[in-house]
């Protein structure tokens, strides 16, 4: 739209310039054409200076219009130029947009299957960890049992000693006596 609003601007002011020209050619052959007459046919000249006059300032003014047309031009298409430039940074970012948006639903797939492997691994590690307070629970129970077993073998140990002591009391009190 933008484009065509320029080229329209473009055709515009060339059809202007063109027809700016024209005039200025005729007037050009005008006046050659009023100069071949000889002097006893010479009309009034104060009447053709008027009208020359007349020409020559419709002429500068539209010379001059037809500047400030294309300054005006000049000044739209470099607003024309700086429009378009912004618009289109704006259409490649909702491009963008629309992009991500169209990944939107795989990337919320990702999420549900990474939520539920996360549920699954919260399950996996408190399955673990009730087996880990289990084998916690059976290295007690095997640590009190070695401390028994050892505690009953000190406890053989001792009254084996005490026995042979006795034994020994009993053998020197047999000795002893009258």
């Amino acid at each position: 739209m933008l484009e065509t609003l320029r080229e329209r601007l473009l055709s515009v002011q060339q059809d202007f310039t063109s027809g700016l020209k024209t005039l200025s050619d005729k007037s050009k052959e005008a006046k050659v054409k009023s100069r071949p007459r000889t002097a006893p046919y010479l009309p009034k000249y104060s009447a053709g200076l008027d009208l020359l006059s007349r020409y020559e300032d419709t002429w500068a003014a539209l010379h001059r219009r037809a500047k400030e047309c294309a300054d005006a031009g000049e000044l739209v298409d470099s607003e024309v130029v700086m429009l378009s430039a912004h618009w289109e940074k704006k259409r490649t970012s909702l491009a963008e947009l629309q992009e991500q948006l169209q990944q939107l639903p795989a990337l919320l797939q990702d999420v549900e299957s990474l939520m539920a492997s996360l549920a699954h691994l919260e399950t996996s590690f408190e399955e673990v960890e009730n087996h880990l307070l289990h084998l916690e629970d059976l290295c007690g129970q095997c640590e009190l049992e070695r401390h028994k077993q050892a505690h009953a073998r000190h406890l053989e140990d001792y009254k084996k000693s005490k026995r042979k002591e006795l034994e020994a009391f009993k053998a020197v009190l047999y000795l002893l006596r009258p």
